[in-house]
């Protein structure tokens, strides 16, 4: 049996899962093995129907991990389980296919008690992919809003801590400030990197489950508006690609709905008449942006009469997205005329990739990689 220290405070970890058994016994053993040990593990699964029960029975016997099994109901569904149910005075998510550093939460509690007024605590993360591929440094390559408007962190964040963490480098800083501003042009929070206070939930409310997707996005938006978030700049967690993630058309669609919701919603709540005359054209721009995305699908599905009504959405917003000009006057051509563009398209593409693979013209003159790239 293992005791909980009673003069430390409890961090809940909530560790939403389905069809994870090949990975969620790491992201388990990343959660146990912390450098800080007053925790409390909530395992939702959420109706898995391959055996990740019996990968996680084993570690049952460790007191501090409660599992629930619930009817397949979504990933903010889970999370709001776990949050319903736990009894830590912070809250920390992990995916089943991520896992934490081991000082992960020793050094997001040493911030909290150095920054009071901050409700989140965030972090860069590494990245593994399929093939074992590691990037240190991922969160810039995952968030394109740090490239998309050539931002810093000092940037985003404004604040910088003074105060040194006994477990960071010199050079691993800790920014923080109010980020919502930023926010609203494109997330920078993943979920897995997250330490929360507790309190904050009763404030802003839990992850709203009418989002099949970017659900933790909304919920970090609103998290924003009234706190501060800090981040560290070190990777505190491993973010694992795998073959199973969410994806498709069908995905894509819905991401793209969601992400125009979110937006246009928050928008519409800010009261600040300075920001938005000073960002008019800015607003407009992006919104034109994920317009033109969502024009895509359609397009990609066939469905010509709403992608021209979306790209031409796209392009009263955001006149400087050339591709969409192509694309709108496309949607407006008769099927079998498309149909034809559509199967040159295809032959030119086949004809490229057996390039590719005899060498001929080289890579170069095609525009494919080498193998040995």
């Amino acid at each position: 049996m293992i005791l909980k220290d009673p003069e430390k405070e409890v961090v809940s970890a909530i560790l939403p899962t389905y069809n994870r058994a090949d990975y969620v016994k790491d992201a388990i053993e990343s959660v146990l093995n912390q450098t800080y040990r007053n925790i409390e593990l909530l395992i939702i699964d959420d109706g898995s129907t391959d055996n990740t029960q019996a990968v996680i029975e084993p570690y049952l016997k460790d007191n501090r991990i409660r599992y629930i099994r619930q009817e397949n109901s979504g990933a903010a569904a889970a999370r709001n389980k776990g949050l319903e149910l736990s009894t830590g005075k912070y809250i920390a998510f992990i995916d089943s296919d991520d896992l934490w550093e081991k000082d992960k939460l020793e050094i997001q509690l040493a911030v909290m008690d150095a920054l009071p007024d901050a409700a989140i605590v965030c972090s860069d993360f590494s990245s593994i992919d399929a093939k074992g591929y590691v990037e240190k440094s991922h969160i810039k390559t995952y968030f394109s809003v740090f490239n998309d408007y050539k931002l810093s962190y000092e940037e985003v964040f404004c604040n910088m801590l003074t105060q040194g963490i006994k477990w960071l480098q010199d050079t691993e800083k800790v920014y923080w400030g109010n980020v919502y501003n930023t926010m609203i042009f494109g997330n920078l929070i993943l979920t897995s990197t997250t330490l929360f206070r507790k309190e904050a939930f009763d404030k802003v409310g839990f992850f709203d489950i009418t989002y099949e997707t970017l659900e933790d996005y909304d919920l970090f938006l609103r998290l924003a508006q009234k706190y501060s978030v800090a981040f560290v700049d070190k990777p505190l967690i491993r973010y694992r690609y795998n073959e199973n993630q969410l994806s498709g058309k069908a995905f894509f669609g819905r991401l793209c709905s969601n992400l125009i919701t979110i937006f246009q919603k928050n928008i519409a709540s800010i009261k600040d008449e300075e920001f938005l005359n000073k960002n008019k054209i800015k607003i407009k721009r992006h919104l034109g942006m994920i317009q033109s995305w969502q024009a895509y699908f359609y397009f990609s599905n066939g469905d010509m009469p709403l992608a021209a009504r979306h790209y031409w959405q796209s392009i009263c917003n955001n006149p400087f997205i050339f591709n969409s000009y192509i694309y709108f006057l496309t949607s407006l051509l008769p099927k079998s005329m498309i149909h034809l563009i559509k199967k040159l398209k295809s032959k030119k593409q086949r004809f490229l990739l057996f390039l590719c693979r005899t060498g001929s013209g080289g890579a170069a003159s095609t525009g494919c990689k080498s193998r040995h790239e």
